[in-house]
């Protein structure tokens, strides 16, 4: 029963370096303080040093609140330990189709038209 908790603990403790790591980054991208994240999200400023440094794994609530705060989706800040490829792929997709072109868009759609015809 001890290395089952041993194990679980170790994947708890991989899960919350991993999930910091990335609110991190993304707190980095928006070029948020922590103070600021923590007011947009009614966090505490000391609770998200505490998931950035991989000390504290968030719960449901407190993951909705960070993504809605920095606009992104849990799955972001959950990255490797969501196994599911092709929303992984659409959100990609979703995050880097609003820069293009008019005439790239159309270009897509209709890829996308043609291989939703087979």
């Amino acid at each position: 029963m001890d290395k089952i908790k041993d194990i679980d603990e170790q994947r708890r403790k991989q899960i919350a370096d991993n999930i910091g790591k990335n609110l991190l980054k993304a707190r980095k991208e928006k070029g948020y303080t922590r103070e600021e994240l923590a007011e947009k999200s009614h966090l505490s400023a000391n609770y998200i040093y505490g998931l950035e440094n991989g000390t504290y794994l968030p719960g449901c609530l407190a993951l909705i609140d960070l993504s809605n705060a920095l606009d992104i989706t849990p799955a972001q800040l959950l990255d490797k330990y969501i196994d599911n490829k092709k929303n992984s792929f659409i959100e990609h997709i979703s995050q880097n189709i609003e820069n293009l072109s008019e005439r790239d868009l159309d270009l897509i759609l209709t890829i996308i038209n043609f291989c939703s015809k087979k």
